[in-house]
């Protein structure tokens, strides 16, 4: 049997070109196709601290080092251009009630330990097609699939204009017009989602920082500028994102990202999006400030509704990888996350099978629990936090949920990175992600957290169907985080802690011990004594980083001491 390609990508987008890189370093004869061309506009912007964790143990693991650049906001400066990123040094959520001016005390934001990027996706996403190609892999844009046909053999990929291909495996990286999952029928019976959202985004110029058009430091009492994060303006069963990349001293990119979502069933279907958008800056005038002056510099993109998953993202010959297999809502930016474990998790098993010209989907198994899972736990996580944005209280209860599952998530993946530049063996590297305890969980190894979970969320589905009310769902909340208590590595159960987090060598030295000691055997996961200090590129933010801390633990101590609510309701 003869091919033209070992493996066809479709798709050159951020997940399509990293896995082209990666297997055609690896020896692979790998083909990217794209219905479009670079550069182009893309969303899936914010970085995580778990996004750049899996960026670094890809880049070690497949021994490229370019693929760790997102990970480090100087790297991209660097290497990919000074207009290829803003800085994320917090997520912040300001809440806002219909015709009201928002009070800066309805505020939470958690400062990251080391700087995060907004991704300018057009010069980062071409970056990484050219990295595609200068390792090997072939890249043709502008080539529509009419048709795929897999067999036992491998898989015909007919174009609409040229000589077919025959590859022996097809990656199907494309997003939500998967071609694959359309043709194969992969996303019907798929299970019923929670999250029913839609969006409208854009690229602007002129959008005034939350410090320019609603509170200084001082008065939200913020230990970082929350110009410099990634800022959601939530409200009723909806949210507003604004990312900007003009946001730190390096950038000469004035452009900022923003995308407006809305609960489908409470807001109705999408209409004309710019009116819409005016709209809602009516009926919100603290928002509106933002925009005094901002212009558009492209047209609204609009998706009618962004939630969709599979069924099933594997067979012997062809896998959906990253949004190709399903996607939720951006509320917490996990999309890139799950596309970086994505990759990890299925490369390794491409290059075997490969290696040992043995394609059975069976040897991918692990990879579609995750594909499937991280889907359904993501889905439920943000329904609820969309139930969560009816009140301030509400949602300052829930969201030390996530945040919560999230930190332990990220210790974990660190450990998993110090073991891997302890023993550098990618087989083991494998098996540590494929043995997860709760694949695409936030935690990936606490029971005590996933029980939370399980319980919080049970609890927030309770009060949306009226069996409990609001007060009931907040002490409920409030009691887990109490009830958990030593098994969470910072106190969650201080709601009038509204920042949680501090970017200093204190906060980071209490993670990591309670790391190196977490109990009901979590410090075998997590344990990393001897872990080295982050960088906090101080260069790259606004003001003294240790001063804006100091102010703010003053104004926390300011404010009396709360109540600790522990019995169960």
């Amino acid at each position: 049997m003869s091919y033209d390609y070992d493996i066809a990508i479709i798709g050159s987008g951020i997940s399509g070109s990293m896995l082209g890189s990666i297997l055609s370093r690896h020896g692979a004869n790998v083909v990217i196709l794209d219905a479009g061309t670079h550069p182009r506009f893309a969303v899936g912007e914010s970085m995580i601290p778990e996004s750049g964790v899996l960026l670094t143990l890809l880049s070690e693991a497949f021994d490229i080092p370019e693929l760790r650049y997102p990970a480090n906001i100087d790297l991209l400066n660097k290497h990919v251009g000074s207009s290829s990123a803003g800085i994320k040094l917090s997520f912040s959520f300001a809440w806002n009630d219909l015709d009201r001016q928002h009070n800066p005390r309805d505020l939470v934001s958690t400062p990251v330990l080391a700087p995060e990027a907004h991704l300018f996706r057009q010069d980062v996403d071409a970056y990484y097609v050219a990295l595609a190609a200068r390792l090997g892999a072939i890249i043709r844009q502008q080539v529509r699939i009419t048709s795929i046909h897999p067999d036992d053999d491998g898989v015909t990929l007919n174009l609409e204009r040229g000589k077919d291909l025959r590859v022996r495996y097809v990656v199907d990286a494309s997003g939500f017009r998967s071609p694959l999952a359309s043709q194969m029928r992969m996303r019907e019976g798929a299970p019923e989602m929670q999250t029913r959202t839609r969006s409208i985004f854009t690229h602007m110029v002129g959008v005034r920082t939350y410090e320019e058009a609603i509170a200084d430091l001082k008065t939200s009492r913020s230990p970082t500028h929350i110009g410099q994060s990634t800022l959601h303006h939530i409200f009723d069963q909806g949210w507003l994102w604004i990312i900007p990349f003009d946001n730190h001293p390096h950038s000469t990119n004035p452009l900022c990202s923003v995308g407006l979502q809305f609960q489908i069933d409470q807001h109705g279907p999408a209409g004309d999006p710019e009116q819409e958008f005016q709209r809602f800056l009516e009926r919100h005038p603290s928002v509106q400030l933002h925009f005094e002056g901002a212009a558009r510099v492209r047209e609204w993109t609009v998706a009618p509704r962004i939630n969709y998953n599979s069924r099933v993202t594997i067979s012997d010959r062809y896998c959906l990888l990253g949004h190709a297999a399903g996607f939720v809502d951006p509320l917490f930016s996990r999309g890139l996350a799950n596309t970086f474990e994505s990759i990890l998790r299925v490369a390794p098993k491409i290059l075997r099978s490969l290696r040992d010209n043995k394609w059975h989907s069976d040897d991918f198994f692990s990879y579609d629990r995750y594909s499937r899972s991280v889907v359904a736990i993501n889905d439920r996580l943000v329904a609820n936090s969309y139930s969560a944005f009816r009140s301030f209280p509400l949602w300052n209860a829930w969201f030390r949920v996530w945040l919560s599952g999230s930190y332990i998530g990220v210790l974990r993946l660190r450990r998993i990175l110090a073991d891997f530049r302890s023993h550098g063996d990618l087989d083991a590297l494998e098996q540590a992600f494929d043995n997860a305890t709760y694949p695409g969980h936030l935690s990936i190894e606490s029971r005590q957290f996933e029980t939370l979970f399980e319980k919080a969320a049970t609890a927030m589905e309770a009060k949306e169907a009226g069996e409990i009310n609001e007060s009931e769902a907040i002490a409920r909340l409030q009691y887990l985080f109490v009830e958990i208590g030593a098994g969470l590595p910072i106190n969650f159960a201080d709601f009038n802690n509204r920042f949680v987090s501090r970017p200093d060598d204190k906060f980071a030295n209490a993670l990591l011990n309670w790391a190196n000691s977490a109990p009901f055997g979590l410090a075998s996961k997590l344990a990393r004594p001897g872990a080295g200090h982050f960088e906090y590129l101080d260069t790259y933010r606004y003001g003294d980083r240790l001063m804006q801390i100091r102010h703010a633990d003053e104004a926390l101590e300011q404010l009396p001491t709360p109540g600790k609510k522990t019995t169960a309701l």
